[in-house]
């Protein structure tokens, strides 16, 4: 699953409750080790890119 699109794409649609949502899912993927450490970078570079931009 790409977190990082999903939180993309919902933060491009000013969705932010849907963005924090996807952090949680991915948070509880990461968990239960269902979440790479790459998909994990991927999505916390993503995050830090809003925060910044």
């Amino acid at each position: 699953m790409d977190y990082a699109a999903m939180y993309r794409q919902a933060m491009t649609e000013g969705r932010t409750d849907q963005a924090h949502t996807i952090v949680l899912s991915a948070n509880q993927a990461a968990q239960a080790e269902g979440l790479t450490p790459e998909e994990l970078s991927a999505l916390v570079t993503e995050i830090k890119a809003w925060e910044e931009g």
